[in-house]
């Protein structure tokens, strides 16, 4: 039979599908206690064999301390007989390179030195020691901090970057006990009786000031932990479920459906303004509950064309069906370079996209032809062509009317936004437009279809600029 401690950590990792036998994983370990524990466990796990990596990152931040952890933990492997990763970063001048905290600093790069271990190894997760008592301590970091469901949620089991947590079911004092069971060593980190640290203070003032009401508090906010993280799966879903009814993304941004944006609850519509950013950055470091709740107002108080300014250069725009949100220089895109084609070819204009002049066969049908593409008659408008940004007064003589139509009315009408309207490429023949490029074609020089040969204009790279028609 398999001690209790084994019994627990099996069972957690079966029942969150953390790994399978036979994988490949990367362990932090620190040389503290708990990850001293960690690798025992896995290392020791009955019928349920797996290739560890070990690896520990040396902060230097307590001197020769920190050294003699790194020593400690390569000499750990060794005994095992398992290989071993170790690096050395400075955090302190990580962190006033990042202006952040040390804790979070230390954080980033042990985590990108876990991941790339990950890669090379092509292990199927990293495997951590947080425990009950650490998920007790975050709850009431978090909460005490400000924090909404995601935050008081904690440390999942398993989550989209490859950490795992097989000791989320035992608590500090069974991990201590499985050490001294088995007469391993571990390394004290003096900086863990600090009280500068806010969880230094939680861990040995707030918790044992709260057991006092309840000597199981950590237990009981561990599972609250839990239950909060069960319902953030869920959350989390129908986000998922309303972002791709909603949304419409590219290169760089994200764009989401004004009128049924409007229509979603309010902690939906929080959530939808979360998952555009993150999908976007691919993190949301710098955003806080004030960013979410200002983008808000700003859907709900503003008129088209108004902006609200974000943290990573990002802005949001209200456009006449769309909440947009992209970085500054994708909403600030350069006027087409004026440029004349005299020939067959393909043409830069200097702000993405490009345009191709090519013979052609008129197609056999006009139904479904692609808005980026267009076809001129050459006889009827010969080289040299100009191409140029759209200028005050320019009108374009539509198909199915007889006269002409301002080409700013016809973008305000067609819901161009107005960011957009500057990089949009004019063709035309001599001051006779025959192609405002992705948005319209002008009725002149028309393709006969008996034609064999006429003239193809595509324009490539509108995928770039968000939003493009």
């Amino acid at each position: 039979m398999p001690a209790p401690i084994h019994k627990k950590t099996l069972d957690t990792i079966q029942q969150f599908k953390l790994c399978q036998p036979g994988d490949r994983l990367i362990v932090g370990v620190s040389g503290g206690a708990d990850s001293v524990a960690l690798l025992d466990l896995l290392s020791t796990l009955p019928d349920f064999p797996l290739h560890l990596i070990v690896a520990h990152l040396n902060h230097c931040l307590r001197g020769d301390e920190s050294d003699v952890d790194e020593l400690f933990v390569q000499q750990l492997a060794a005994r095992y007989q398992l290989p071993c990763e170790l690096r050395r970063v400075t955090v302190r001048q990580l962190a006033h390179r990042q202006r952040t905290s040390l804790e979070e600093a230390g954080r980033t790069a042990r985590y990108a030195f876990f991941d790339e271990l990950r890669t090379r190894y092509h292990a199927a997760a990293i495997a951590v020691a947080h425990h009950i008592d650490d998920q007790a301590e975050t709850l009431l970091l978090r909460l005490l901090r400000g924090a909404g469901t995601t935050g008081l949620a904690a440390m999942a089991p398993i989550n989209q970057t490859g950490i795992i947590r097989p000791l989320l079911g035992i608590n500090r004092q069974e991990l201590r006990k499985h050490l001294t069971d088995r007469q391993l060593t571990f390394r004290e980190d003096s900086s863990n009786s600090d009280q500068a640290y806010l969880r230094n203070r939680i861990r040995h003032e707030l918790l044992p000031l709260l057991q006092e009401y309840n000597p199981a508090i950590a237990q009981r906010l561990s599972a609250t932990a839990s239950l909060l993280g069960e319902d953030e799966m869920l959350l989390t879903h129908c986000t998922e479920t309303a972002f791709r009814q909603l949304s419409r993304s590219g290169t760089g941004w994200s764009a989401l459906s004004l009128t049924e944006l409007r229509q979603q609850p309010r902690p939906l519509r929080l959530r939808l303004y979360r998952r555009a950013i993150q999908d976007i950055l691919g993190n949301l470091q710098r955003f806080e509950l004030r960013h979410y709740q200002l983008l808000d107002n700003l859907l709900l108080e503003s008129s088209t064309g108004a902006s609200l300014n974000l943290p990573c250069r990002l802005i949001a725009i209200l456009t006449a069906d769309q909440l947009l949100v992209a970085p500054q220089e994708l909403l600030q895109p350069a006027p087409p370079c004026r440029c004349t084609i005299g020939t067959l070819g393909r043409y830069e204009l200097g702000n993405g996209l490009t345009l191709t002049i090519e013979q052609a066969q008129p197609p056999l049908s006009w139904q479904g032809l692609s808005g980026t593409t267009s076809y001129i008659d050459v006889t009827q408008a010969p080289f040299p062509w100009q191409v140029r940004p759209v200028a005050p007064g320019d009108r374009l003589e539509l198909l199915g009317s007889k006269g002409s139509r301002a080409i700013q009315d016809l973008l305000t009408d067609l819901k161009i936004p107005r960011y957009l309207r500057p990089c949009l490429p004019l063709i035309c023949q001599g001051n006779r437009p025959l192609w405002l490029a992705g948005i319209r074609r002008s009725r002149h020089a028309l393709v006969n279809p008996d034609q064999q040969q006429v003239i193809c204009i595509t324009l490539s790279g509108q995928d770039q600029l968000p939003l493009f028609p």
